[in-house]
């Protein structure tokens, strides 16, 4: 009986070391379909790596500037805008609001920026203002506009003869700043168009200063709200007013020498 119970012994101890090795081999591969924490971190470190990479290619945001930084200064409403042409003694103000052309603009814009010819040679103008369409919003409002010009080339005579009025107008005098300019106004219609325009001249420094101011208005088709001309030219009058011609500076007289008070001399007594 004894060698069947060491067979059986020894089938048994076979049974467990076989059990024994599969669990450890179940064991074995269930660990190693599962990552480590070496395999994590070489994981996270490659990505750590690679973004870099990605951020590098993304173009930079540059931040545009503020509207307000791109956009022109307003003139200081508490002041306005103001020209002064120290060559030709002769300053104005005007509204900030109003658009202002400088000679050079004139020069070089549109014929219709120019005022109307004086008939001589020599004219031109040093500065032309322009009443925005905003102003008057749903009329007939087409421009109204200010302009200054001189002609150097002119007598007195000839710059008061610049103007000639119609056989039903006559030529008025205002003082304005002390300074006497001659006008007259002239008005035109047709076509659902006119125009309004007053003429200024005056004579100083041997030169001729001419201010012409002007409304027009265009209502073709007749669906527009009419404007009274007066309106926007009583707004051109308060530049007017503004106008001041400096008189060149006469030179200073030569001095005259007196006669000097004679001289007594002493009387001395006789020794």
């Amino acid at each position: 009986m004894k060698p069947a119970t060491n067979a059986l012994s020894v089938r048994n101890r076979r049974a467990v070391i076989l059990l024994g090795t599969l669990a450890a081999l179940v064991a074995t591969l269930a660990c190693s379909s599962k990552p480590g924490k070496q395999a994590v971190s070489s994981s996270v470190s490659q990505n750590a790596t690679l973004k870099p990479v990605a951020l590098s290619t993304v173009v930079p945001v540059v931040s545009q500037p503020a509207p307000d930084s791109v956009r022109a200064k307003r003139v200081d409403p508490s002041k306005g805008g103001s020209f002064r042409s120290r060559d030709y003694g002769v300053s104005f103000h005007y509204p900030w609001q109003y658009a202002f052309l400088n000679a050079r603009a004139v020069a070089h814009g549109d014929a219709a920026l120019k005022p109307k010819s004086d008939g001589h040679d020599g004219q031109f103008t040093l500065a032309r203002v322009e009443i925005p369409q905003g102003f008057y919003p749903d009329t007939d409002f087409e421009s109204g506009y200010f302009t200054l010009s001189l002609n150097e080339n002119l007598n007195e005579q000839e710059c008061q003869q610049t103007l000639s009025p119609a056989k039903d107008a006559k030529l008025d005098t205002a003082s304005i700043q002390g300074q006497d300019f001659h006008w007259i106004e002239t008005s035109s219609s047709g076509h659902g168009q006119t125009s309004t325009v007053r003429n200024y001249v005056a004579f100083e420094n041997g030169t001729c200063y001419e201010v012409e101011m002007g409304v027009k208005t265009a209502n073709q088709d007749g669906m527009a709200r009419e404007l009274d001309p007066e309106l926007v030219m009583t707004r051109l009058d308060s530049i007017l007013q503004t106008v001041r011609v400096v008189p060149a500076t006469e030179p200073p007289a030569p001095a005259i020498a007196e006669n000097p008070a004679p001289v007594v001399a002493p009387a001395t007594s006789p020794k």
